[in-house]
């Protein structure tokens, strides 16, 4: 994958017809990314690509400390989408503030996030339009989620492409959409940009490299209502039902 023009490069090939398709799939989402990029991007996306395209170091980690003059962004991935919304996107931001009671100089956890984007759909606010839908995510939306384990309680994501349904033989369920994503982590995805790329630091404890960067996940919805519902981690990942919602950012 290239930094600035999201292409894919085959390395090896696919092994049966499973995997080719596949393949195929991920392959169509970023070859599409031209076409996305005609359409005029919300300041705050913009934001995202500038960080991820003109980034000269970066690193995972709970506190966030940038330097835009030295091309440093080391940030967790709540921090990543916050400084994004606080440069870019200020009335947007000024709503997270208000409704989740946050002091300024701290950022929302994914649960707080959650709760604001699922209240985006009866209490609309400036700078924010509710998504809930799986098929209806677009590059610049942010997907947060909630899950508890010893070393995260979730996590949040920018959407970089429009989703592609999954082919029947690779969903665990029905209702899966391959969609690429910006997000600041030490896990990478699907065609992930962190394991190969200089600019992302390796974390001492895991040997991985980490930060900002881009890769393919698996989001999915109610078979019912098409509704955001879960995710996959890497479309090989098994499927994680957890509290999620969506939200778009307008200014």
């Amino acid at each position: 994958m290239s930094y600035g023009s999201q292409s894919v490069i085959i390395m090896e090939k696919p092994r049966n017809p499973l995997r080719a398709s596949l393949a195929l799939s991920i392959a169509l989402i970023l070859s599409a990314q031209g076409s996305l990029r005609a359409e005029k991007p919300s300041p705050f996306f913009q934001e995202v690509q500038r960080e991820f395209q003109t980034m000269r170091s970066t690193g995972y980690q709970h506190r966030t400390q940038v330097d835009r003059i030295t091309g440093s962004y080391r940030y967790d991935c709540v921090g990543f989408v916050s400084y994004a919304l606080k440069i870019a996107a200020p009335r947007s931001w000024e709503s997270v503030v208000r409704a989740t009671g946050i002091s300024r100089n701290r950022f929302p956890s994914p649960r707080r996030y959650r709760i604001f984007f699922e209240s985006l759909v009866t209490s609309p606010r400036p700078g924010w339009q509710a998504v809930t839908k799986t098929s209806e995510l677009r590059p610049g939306d942010i997907v947060v989620w909630e899950h508890h384990s010893a070393r995260s309680s979730g996590h949040a994501a920018v959407i970089a492409s429009n989703p592609v349904a999954l082919s029947s033989e690779h969903q665990k369920k029905q209702g899966e959409w391959l969609v690429e994503v910006y997000d600041s982590t030490s896990s990478p995805h699907g065609d992930d940009s962190r394991p190969t790329d200089p600019r992302a630091g390796i974390l001492a404890a895991s040997g991985r490299r980490s930060g900002q960067g881009s890769g393919i996940m698996v989001f999915t919805s109610a078979p019912t209502t098409g509704n955001l519902n879960g995710l996959r981690w890497n479309p090989k990942a098994s499927r994680q039902e957890s509290p999620i919602a969506a939200a778009r950012p307008t200014s």
